[in-house]
């Protein structure tokens, strides 16, 4: 019987504090993620773009947010299956955003190298081969 009070008693402390947790602005939350994605820490810039759709969702910051999980999950945690899911969620909830022809070109070019971009291709085959120097 002892143990079973304790145990409910952690069980309140863990749901207050839970509970508890402080919720930022949506700009101090956009600011954060964006400083921790600038310092390459992007996990913890995950974390302030998803709080800016949980609390925000309604918000200018929240479609940013969106794009942006799906790009940092693109481009810099390798998450292919996760950024798919943010690119589809963004274009089906923001189709007239500007940034939503971004998204679907990740989307359509997800995974792939940097060179099998048609980009870059037709800029390596506009480019003339190298010519030898001459002595």
């Amino acid at each position: 019987m002892k143990v079973f009070k304790v145990l409910a008693i952690l069980t309140m402390v863990l749901i207050l504090t839970i509970s508890c947790e402080k919720k930022l602005s949506e700009m101090e939350y956009y600011q954060s993620a964006t400083e921790a994605f600038n310092k390459q820490d992007f996990e913890k810039s995950i974390d302030f773009f998803k709080k800016i759709i949980k609390h925000y969702p309604e918000s200018q910051r929240a479609s940013d947010a969106l794009f942006m999980l799906g790009y940092i999950n693109a481009n810099h945690t390798n998450d292919l299956e996760a950024a798919e899911k943010y690119y589809k969620e963004f274009i089906e909830k923001y189709p007239d955003s500007e940034l939503a022809d971004d998204a679907q070109y990740e989307l359509d070019h997800l995974g792939k190298d940097i060179n099998e971009l048609p980009i870059f291709k037709d800029s390596f085959e506009d480019t003339p081969p190298a010519q030898p120097a001459s002595n």
